[in-house]
């Protein structure tokens, strides 16, 4: 063996050498790691056969590269000398020795660069200079030394591989690390310890924000009295910030708002009255229940005549508004105007009439309005299997509810049930026949009737308008997967649509509100309302769609702007061999890099691949950002359907319908006591 310099021209790639793939990962870094600090390491080379003037590089074949690169850049001169290693020409040998330097040497793991990080830049350095040194980007440094933040606890486990470098950045999502800490000894040993969304959602669910309806209704003095942390920026005042012991948060509010629920209930007479720390009741929290609407007892005759006086003074108050030129005195009868409704409102909300037979099973929730204050809801509910609401006429009987908003005269419980319902099937025709010549008011009402549920109001609908967007039976798939950004995007969509005019549960008000709505919003909540109509499906198999499929290509849709494959959402539900074939599609070398890779890493890796984060060539990066399996994109068909999508299972060309999403009026449910007949 020799020890001598060689320049850069006399070198060449040993045949030998067994390092086959990825011969370019980690070039550049490599590079500039020469660039900066030199070669550190001679390369091992022997003479060529056949060529007396050069040498095989049979260990150090990406190092020569790396200089190869610097010099055609300029950045080391074309006379450049390679420390090198001279053998004998000895195949065998030579074969040996790239073998034991390619199986021996083991690339830093995480854990090690984030601490090889932290003390360079510790030592006054900067992390960008950190990243041009060693050639990588700055994101990656930064990624690098967050890690080195870590508690102790987590930081251990990557370094002993316990965890993954994904779960490790979870944990990271906060700089708090008792937070950390928090999350690592509830998940650390439970079935989610891999789940790096899991983490996250965990760590986020230990803070809450000061201006969250819990943390306005708890308050900052009864939380800090209890022990609570508060996060301020140097910049936050009083009640700004984020509150860090989330779960002592919601535990004190929980028993706070118990309390006020049965004060309420004692207050209101109601045999129960159920707490839900949240700004509205769930479908889950109703579903066992049922509707009730009671009735108010009729005002005091003081009341009445004080209800009469006001009304005559607004009428009044209304003509002068209307009638007055000049801006003066007007903020004065506004005010009176605005006063005077407000009284006569509270005149009118006497108390709720609720038979005794009823009283056991009627309640309501009660929840926290957004300024954290507990509101008592006056939509009721009964444990009674069927609605009852009291008719005017007879304070202990009842109607049905689908009439719930009609107030009968008081002899309508004498006419025969058939005459009943054909005096309202009559009555409907009536103001069909209206609403059929009044296109405006058709638009407005379809509309109302599609976007009210969509706008915030969950209650029961007295507008006896049936159009109604049907249940779409959503597949139950699995649950805490990512929102993806298609439905981040829907919901900024739902977010900057008003949605004042659904916040009252008055029926007709609020349709009077809506109608007071620019064309342009009433066509945008149209929009919105049908998108939620439509129904899960796919190219093919049990879910496919040949509608949706030809309308997505209608359209031009590119699903990998609104969706990608993740790990949690999709690679981590497919079979090695799956993933390897897709990254094969990609560039073959993929396959054959990540070949021995464990599912988890071969997952993640995947993921990121598809997410643009890793650093390929262009080429490849493009087809992994361009990708999405065959089954979610939307491919043209003819209308001839000779290249119809081969499906199975429950589709809209199986069962014989092609057609639009499922909105369409609902069954009227006629009255059965009439037979109509042709007028």
């Amino acid at each position: 063996m020799q020890s001598t310099t060689l320049t850069h021209a006399k070198l060449r790639l040993s045949e030998s050498n067994v390092r086959k793939a990825n011969g370019d990962a980690g070039l550049e870094a490599l590079a500039a790691s020469i660039a900066e600090h030199g070669l550190l390491q001679p390369l091992i080379v022997s003479p060529s056969a056949g060529k007396k003037t050069l040498y095989d590089v049979h260990a150090g074949g990406r190092r020569w590269r790396a200089i190869g690169l610097l010099i055609e850049r300029g950045v080391l001169p074309k006379d450049y000398t390679i420390d090198v290693r001279i053998y004998e020409n000895e195949d065998v040998a030579a074969r040996e020795i790239s073998l034991a330097e390619n199986l021996i040497r083991e690339a830093m793991t995480p854990a090690d660069e984030a601490r090889a990080y932290r003390e360079i830049v510790d030592s006054g350095a900067d992390a960008e200079a950190v990243a041009r040194r060693f050639g990588v980007t700055f994101r990656h440094v930064q990624g690098r030394l967050r890690l080195a933040d870590l508690a102790e606890p987590i930081f251990a486990a990557l370094a002993a591989g316990e965890i993954t470098l994904d779960v490790a950045h979870a944990y990271g999502s906060t700089g708090d690390r008792e937070r950390q800490v928090a999350a690592w000894e509830r998940l650390s040993t439970s079935w989610q310890a891999d789940n790096p969304q899991a983490i996250r959602r965990a760590i986020a669910e230990e803070s809450l924000s000061a201006d969250h309806p819990i943390a306005r209704f708890l308050g900052e003095a009864e939380y800090a009295g209890c022990g609570g942390r508060i996060d301020r920026d140097l910049f936050a005042s009083e009640g700004e910030g984020q509150w860090l012991d989330g779960d002592l948060a919601m535990d004190l509010a929980t028993k706070k708002l118990s309390h006020e629920a049965d004060i309420a209930a004692l207050g209101s007479r109601l045999a129960w009255v159920t707490p839900r720390l949240a700004t509205h009741v769930t479908y889950d929290d109703t579903k066992d229940l049922h509707p009730y609407w009671p009735r108010r007892a009729e005002p005091t005759a003081d009341a009445l005549a004080r209800m009469d006086e006001i009304s005559e003074r607004m009428t009044e108050l209304a003509e002068l508004l209307d009638a007055a030129d000049e801006p003066d005195g007007l903020e004065a009868l506004e005010a009176e105007y605005h006063a005077l409704d407000a009284e006569h409102d509270r005149l009118s909300d006497t108390e709720w009439l609720i038979p005794e037979e009823d009283k056991p099973n009627v309640g309501t929730f009660l929840v926290l309005g957004k300024d954290g204050r507990p509101r008592l809801l006056e939509n009721f509910y009964t444990t009674a299997k069927a609605g009852k609401r009291p008719s005017s006429g007879a304070p202990g009987g009842t109607q049905d509810s689908s009439d719930a908003d009609l107030d009968e005269p008081t002899g309508s419980a004498t006419l025969p049930r058939s005459l009943e319902e054909q005096l309202a099937k009559d009555r409907r025709d009536v103001l069909a026949l209206h609403v059929a010549h009044d296109p405006g008011l058709a638009f407005d009402l379809a509309i109302f009737s599609l976007a009210r549920d969509h706008a915030g109001h969950f209650g029961y609908s007295g507008t006896g308008c049936t159009i109604r967007i049907a249940d779409r039976n959503e597949p139950s798939g699995l649950t805490g997967i990512p929102a993806t950004i298609a439905v981040t995007e829907l919901e900024n969509v739902r977010a900057s649509l008003a949605a004042d005019w659904a916040s009252d549960e008055d029926s007709f008000a609020s349709f009077i509100a809506f109608r007071a709505l620019d064309d342009d919003t009433k066509a945008c909540w149209l929009a919105y309302a049908v998108s939620q109509s439509l129904k899960a499906s796919l190219a093919s198999g049990q879910h496919a769609s040949a509608f949706q499929t030809r309308l997505g290509a209608h359209l031009g849709i590119e699903v990998a702007q609104h969706w990608r494959p993740g790990a949690e959402n999709f690679f981590d539900r497919i079979k090695k061999a799956q993933i390897l074939s897709i990254l094969g599609e990609f560039d073959p070398e993929l396959a054959l890099r990540y070949a021995t890779a464990k599912k988890g890493e071969l997952a993640s890796a995947a993921a990121r691949l598809c997410s643009g984060d890793t650093i390929v060539e262009p080429m490849v990066k493009a087809r992994a950002l361009a990708w999405v399996p065959s089954v979610m994109g939307f491919a043209e068909t003819g209308p001839d359907h000779s290249d119809r999508i081969e499906d199975s299972g429950d589709s809209s060309e199986a069962s014989g319908h092609d057609g639009p999403p499922d909105i369409a009026p609902a069954n009227q449910n006629e009255p059965d006591g009439f037979d109509a007949q042709a007028a």
